[in-house]
């Protein structure tokens, strides 16, 4: 994909990265979301549906139509305060953050359904407000770098991931993703925010990919004990490397990007002035 940079300097590249298939799976933006599969694929960056409940009691309602977990947490977007962060003097709004809560409980109310498991709306909503802080820390890098990813790259990368989910266009995936309740608008900022993560990460450095070695040990490494014994190559029920290397250095190189993603943030976090006050 083409990287553009807001500065005069450094024209566009392209480059095939995995990360953004990876996170934008993790962000539901893919047909997995739209599929006939029980509940949801995952809560959204930085949140699991599945970190959302825990074993034991029931979900209930208090009185103000407000949610209660197991504990007896009641969740009262009321009562929350505004801003409910700030991160550099940046305010994160109690609008913005109920925004994502309530899309994000509503997913881990359909899943903790299928499973027979309470929400705990108190992990939940500490998941939200971090990952809402761990964007802004990236938005503000991306904006010091003079990074940014712009409509054109937003299209490509939709029309891509149309493309890998069976669909001929990306106007096709976006109106797929709107009747499970996400608007187009919020599928292309969370795409421009993905592809702005992968910007990111490449100008600090990027990821080294996996050497052939290094495949060959992953491959070992998954298809151990497969059939009660250490699988040989092209063993029966094992496909053969050369079928599956592609596959296994996408998954090997957005392993290291999200890693790299991970110690980014931990960096922007340590230098930066956040204030929670949930």
């Amino acid at each position: 994909m083409r990287r553009t940079r807001t500065t005069p300097t450094g024209p566009g590249r392209t480059t095939n990265g995995g990360m953004v298939g990876a996170l934008a799976l993790a962000a539901a933006l893919t047909l997995g979301a739209c599929s006939a599969q029980e509940g949801p694929e995952g809560a959204g960056p930085g949140v699991d549906a599945a970190t959302a409940t825990a074993g034991g009691g029931a979900t209930g309602t208090a009185e103000d139509g407000s949610s209660v977990d197991a504990a007896g947490t009641t969740v009262d977007p009321d009562e929350l305060p505004d801003p409910v962060a700030e991160v550099e003097g940046e305010e994160i709004s109690r609008s913005d953050f109920v925004e994502v809560f309530e899309q994000q409980r509503d997913a881990a109310r359909q899943q903790a359904t299928a499973a027979g498991s309470p929400v705990d709306e108190a992990a939940l909503r500490d998941g939200v407000l971090e990952s809402l802080v761990a964007s802004e820390l990236l938005r503000q890098e991306g904006e010091r770098l003079g990074l940014e990813a712009d409509a054109e790259e937003v299209d490509a990368e939709l029309a891509s991931l149309a493309e890998q989910n069976g669909l001929g266009s990306a106007d096709e995936l976006v109106a797929a993703l709107g009747e499970q309740g996400l608007p187009e608008e919020q599928v292309r900022e969370e795409m421009g925010r993905l592809l702005l993560i992968e910007e990111i990460v490449a100008e600090r450095g990027g990821v080294e990919p996996p050497t052939e070695q290094e495949l060959q040990d992953y491959y070992a490494e998954l298809t151990d004990g497969m059939d009660g014994a250490a699988a040989t190559d092209g063993a029966e029920g094992v496909p053969p490397f050369e079928d599956v290397r592609d596959v296994l250095e996408q998954q090997l190189t957005e392993q290291r990007e999200n890693e790299a993603l991970t110690t980014i943030l931990d960096e922007l976090e340590a230098d930066a002035e956040i204030t929670r006050h949930l």
